[in-house]
């Protein structure tokens, strides 16, 4: 049966063919999202463009933390980044589209950053915030893409080459660019998400922000590959490949995340509590009155402490029907968290909980879109890279002969 594995065909290594209907019903729901949110820029301009700033940077979090962990993959190594390696790929390929759906929060702009209304709102910082030049708001907007899709787009470019021989001995080439890479990527996504999210309040500021951002993107990027994972073992050959080793791996890392984000998350409270500067504070007061401080619990909660101690347990992290459920939960905490982020910056919300309609559909909306050109993707490529150096140990390891 090893042997068998081992020299696993290209005609047995594709994407199970029920991936088409998955695309099918994603795009049904892509379709109605449109529709969706068609209403809601017509009804509720600003509650359709917060909700559309929350799912966008949520959507936008799960490609690029999949493009951070494809990275990692390629600069470490790994049977855990093996397995989920086409899952990664065809995430990252779905940056051009976020490219694309940015275009609501570009022309409606000024609904939602009202430093571009009021010139008055940077006047200490106006070094950064603001739109014109090739450093302004829109230039790094290109900029931020230009090399989030050119890494993407190398990354898959290269992986090609390990769909069919000859066999090359790549690794050096895929380490020193995902070595950059990553580098690049932690650069840019903190300074996006200064630029998209943190300054909705133009006064506040925090030097660790990005880094809550790339801990949380890394976050959804495993929980949506824990998913996949569990739903492909259901088809060949993944279910004679895939054993509860792969899972405990996603498993760990998952548990190293969701510390990851905590650390962060608390020391950013920590040193701006122990500042004692109004205008810092005033930021989480907005976030701990009203029916804010329940949302702030519960993010504290159910984004760390019961995922933590779910965690634990070695037997849980190893069954992948057991883990896809706090896959699954942790995405749900991430679209939770965002909206605690984003949502009180706004007048009328400070210290007083507001929950829009609009928060949950668009979310919902844009994600039949991006799940749509997800398994376009994903079924475009075999299921494995047959001609990856660590495909014989990774396949003797699945045969139940590796350790």
């Amino acid at each position: 049966m090893s042997e068998q594995i081992i020299t696993l065909r290209p005609t047995d290594n594709v994407v199970p063919a029920q991936a088409a209907q998955w695309q099918s019903r994603a795009m049904v729901i892509g379709i109605i999202g449109i529709v969706v949110c068609i209403i809601g820029a017509v009804t509720s301009l600003d509650q359709f463009l917060r909700g559309y700033l929350i799912a966008y940077m949520f959507w936008l979090g799960l490609s690029l933390g999949c493009l951070g962990l494809l990275m990692v993959q390629f600069l470490s190594g790994g049977f855990w980044g093996l397995c989920i390696r086409r899952v990664l790929e065809a995430s990252s390929k779905c940056l051009p589209l976020m490219f694309v759906l940015f275009l609501p929060i570009l022309f409606g702009r000024n609904h939602l950053y009202q430093w571009m209304n009021d010139p008055s709102l940077t006047e200490h910082n106006s070094w950064y915030l603001h739109t014109g030049g090739f450093g302004g708001w829109y230039a790094r907007w290109i900029i931020y893409f230009a090399i989030w899709i050119g890494l993407a787009y190398v990354l898959n470019k290269r992986g090609d080459a390990l769909d069919r021989p000859p066999v090359r001995d790549a690794l050096p080439h895929f380490q020193g660019l995902s070595g950059l890479g990553l580098v690049l990527y932690s650069l840019t996504l903190s300074f996006a998400a200064v630029d998209w999210v943190m300054s909705l309040d133009p006064h506040w500021g925090s030097t660790i922000y990005g880094l809550i951002f790339l801990a949380g993107q890394g976050l959804s990027a495993l929980a949506f590959s824990v998913v996949m994972l569990t739903v492909l073992t259901r088809y060949s050959p993944y279910r004679e490949i895939i054993k509860p080793t792969q899972f405990h791996d996603l498993g760990k890392l998952m548990l190293a995340f969701v510390m990851l984000f905590a650390y962060f998350s608390f020391s950013q409270w920590l040193i701006i509590w122990a500042g004692n500067l109004p205008e810092e504070i005033g930021w989480y007061l907005n976030r701990i009155r009203g029916g804010w401080g329940i949302v702030a619990l519960i993010i504290i909660l159910f984004h760390f402490t019961l995922p933590f101690a779910l965690l634990l347990s070695r037997e849980r992290k190893r069954a992948g029907r057991r883990l896809i459920g706090i896959a699954i939960f942790l995405m749900f905490m991430r679209v939770v968290d965002i909206y605690w982020y984003v949502v009180p910056n706004f007048a009328h919300e400070h210290g007083h909980f507001y929950l829009s309609i609009w928060y949950v559909l668009v979310p919902l909306s844009l994600g039949g879109i991006w799940l749509t050109y997800f398994f376009y993707n994903f079924r475009q490529r075999p299921l494995l890279p047959l001609y990856d150096p660590q495909i014989p140990n990774f396949l003797h390891q699945g045969s139940g002969h590796g350790h």
